[in-house]
């Protein structure tokens, strides 16, 4: 991390910035994500984002018949010249794509569990039979199920190709983060610093426990994860170690300690916006940047972006005026288990079928949102350290339920969480926790539910 002494402008401009979520007029808000593969709906195999030479379709070609239900489209301009559509966009709901042509349905803000099951509704409403003339179909994992990271093309985006030049020397699993993982992702508002201080640390603690409840990736690289407790594999088809569970986790942890995990001296008496702001311009900027007017590096605006490899933000940017896009596009490029940007997003949960995406976004409302769990919560945990977290990660991904976490047991943890999130709901949101609850209750995770055969079906499948 570089030590350079950053410009106190800077870091009060990043500050300010996330200062302003505490004003942004949207009350006990919500915002939701959901990232899905895109497979041949017969055989569950990848979808590349553009096609080969077979004239077969691609995700490339889904977006562009999607096009016609959204007010704006989203295109990469090469510097070649070159114009590719990468998202699609309308209030309340926009389609991006992550590096591996992951599709990811972005809701929000909304005020109610109920609004965002609609939006989705609509959007699956309007792909289906697209992906249906295709003979494609959505999958929601915590990893792709057919295929190793290394088969995967990345989209055509300057940024993509920097970052993965980039985490191929700062870990193992950078390439499975872009290229192969999928997430659902849950944000909420603060009303002020010292509610997002709080908000944070508890996040950040529960960490371990919420993403351990959501583990949702049952082949690992091509690798079927139930081996774990089996014997007959130790690693991958790529080489890679395969995890026991929380795979998705795994990966995040071994892609880049700079921008992944948790910030440091997150739980340090200092610790607000102004540390935060330092800890993002300490990191390295990976690349410069010119932006357009919707703070997306812009080749043809007279400077292609360039490779800076460690040079931190700091440094990078040292003589630039700090406009709201390049605020964004600087805490855009950091992966926290939960991240700042003028709102706080927890991103923890793999991708999850709608149901248990819902029901992780009420468990995620109905604690972050009721002063009485966040009190409860803020006295339970006082005195949890990163070291702590890293610990409970490892300890559930050994002894799952039986895992001691913060001198309790993991079960009776989430059995508290649950009972937290129901008396902060109101009455009829409380229904959308139940296929989480379930799986509590049955002291099992959606990875313990795939059948092998189901497993089998998927790992044995190859490339596209």
């Amino acid at each position: 991390m570089d030590t350079f002494n950053h410009n106190e402008t800077h870091i009060q401009a990043i500050a300010d910035y996330l200062a302003t979520g505490a004003n942004a007029g949207c009350d006990h808000c919500l915002g939701f994500e959901l990232e899905h593969f895109v497979v041949e709906a017969n055989s569950n195999r990848l979808v590349p984002y553009l096609a080969g030479t077979d004239d077969s379709c691609a995700v490339h070609d889904v977006l562009k018949r999607l096009s016609g239900f959204y007010d704006k489209q989203i295109n990469e301009i090469q510097s070649d010249g070159n114009s590719y559509l990468i998202g699609l966009s309308r209030p309340g709901l926009n389609i991006t794509l992550e590096p591996g042509a992951q599709l990811e349905v972005s809701i929000g803000p909304a005020h109610t569990i109920q609004q965002i099951e609609h939006l989705y509704k609509d959007f699956h409403s309007e792909i289906e039979p697209i992906l249906s003339e295709y003979g494609f179909k959505l999958l929601t994992y915590g990893y792709h199920p057919t295929a190793c990271a290394s088969d995967i093309p990345l989209i055509p985006k300057a940024r993509y190709r920097l970052m993965d030049h980039h985490f191929k020397s700062t870990g193992k699993h950078g390439i499975c983060m872009m290229r192969a993982s999928a997430s659902t992702q849950v944000s909420v508002d603060y009303s002020s610093e010292q509610d997002c201080i709080r908000k944070f640390r508890i996040s950040n603690a529960l960490g371990p426990l919420l993403a351990f409840i959501t583990d949702n990736a049952p082949v690992f690289e091509c690798s079927r994860v139930d081996m774990r407790t089996s014997g007959l594999a130790q690693t991958t088809q790529s080489g890679l170690p395969l995890p026991k569970r929380m795979v998705r986790m795994a990966i995040w942890d071994d892609v880049d300690s700079a921008r992944s995990l948790i910030p440091p001296a997150s739980f340090s008496e200092d610790f607000g916006f102004r540390s935060y702001a330092n800890t993002v311009l300490s990191s390295p900027a990976i690349f410069s940047v010119q932006l357009d007017e919707n703070g997306e590096p812009c080749p043809l605006c007279g400077q292609r972006s360039e490779y800076t490899g460690f040079e931190s933000f700091g440094s990078v940017f040292r003589d630039t005026h700090f406009t709201k896009p390049l605020i964004e596009h600087i805490l855009s490029l950091f992966f926290f288990d939960t991240r700042l940007k003028g709102y706080m997003e927890i991103r923890i949960a793999d991708s999850l079928p709608l149901d248990y995406a819902l029901a992780f976004t009420a468990l995620i409302k109905g604690i972050f949102y009721s002063d009485e769990a966040l009190d409860h919560l803020e006295k339970t945990l006082i005195g949890v350290a990163e070291t702590a977290i890293a610990a409970a990660k490892a300890e559930l991904r050994e002894q799952a339920y039986a895992a001691i976490v913060y001198h309790r047991r993991a079960a009776d943890w989430l059995d508290e969480l649950f009972d937290l999130a129901r008396a902060g709901l109101p009455l009829d949101e409380q229904q959308y926790l139940q296929p989480l609850q379930a799986l509590v209750d049955s002291r099992q995770t959606l990875v313990d539910c795939h059948s092998a055969e189901t497993i089998n079906t998927l790992s044995e499948v190859g490339p596209r």
